[in-house]
């Protein structure tokens, strides 16, 4: 296969194999829902799926994505925990669960991540992955810093043929145009009148129209 199918939660049906894609609007636009809500489902279609929760930790994940939770105990996931840590809580990595103690201690996710990824390309999972947010990692580390991680990880997704997410706020301007070259299209969020809505650009015939989420 060399498509994703993503007609359930996006307005095209389809986003290329090896393609970053950058979930952007302002705050309390459901950004994090969305991009959880992509990956669970790929793994309701079998796929795998690599999390690097900067403000979702394992707990959240298990209960908001059980999906997710499914694949990484049938060995086809993998989550970066960024928070459980920093809340003082005392836990132990394991395989394919990884706890750092901060969203900026950018190396050590790295190092994390790549353990992970080492794991579902052996094991040739074909899988969807996000940073969420992004946003949250520039406020505890410096933008280039954050920025070669992302330049790194969105080179292995193109290489392996993954998909790959990362969420955005788009009310930094300056962080924003520095960081949103390294994606390959973009799916935009926007508070409407009956919620929000979103829409797809980069992809196919270019953008489409806003819909409700």
């Amino acid at each position: 296969m060399t498509e994703y199918d993503v007609g359930d939660q996006l307005p095209v049906e389809t986003v290329p194999a090896g393609t970053n894609l950058l979930v952007a609007g302002p705050p309390l636009t459901g950004k994090r829902g969305l991009a959880r809500s992509l990956l669970a489902e790929g793994c309701r279609q079998g796929e795998g799926a690599a999390v690097v929760g900067t403000r979702d930790s394992v707990k959240s994940l298990r209960r908001q994505a059980p999906e997710i939770w499914e694949a990484v105990q049938d060995g086809r996931g993998g989550i970066v925990d960024c928070v459980t840590r920093q809340g003082g809580e005392h836990v132990e990595n394991d395989d394919l669960v990884k706890y750092v103690p901060s969203p900026g201690d950018v190396t050590e996710i790295g190092i994390r991540l790549g353990g992970i990824f080492q794991h579902l390309q052996r094991e040739g999972v074909r899988a969807r992955f996000a940073v969420s947010t992004v946003s949250t990692m520039l406020m505890y580390a410096d933008v280039r810093r954050v920025y070669r991680f992302l330049h790194v990880y969105a080179g292995h997704v193109e290489r392996l043929d993954w998909l790959g997410i990362g969420v955005l706020d788009n009310s930094n301007r300056e962080m924003f145009d520095r960081l949103a070259p390294l994606y390959d299209a973009m799916v935009q969020t926007r508070r409407g009148d009956d919620g929000t809505q979103l829409r797809v650009v980069g992809l196919g015939s270019g953008r489409s129209e806003w819909v409700d989420y």
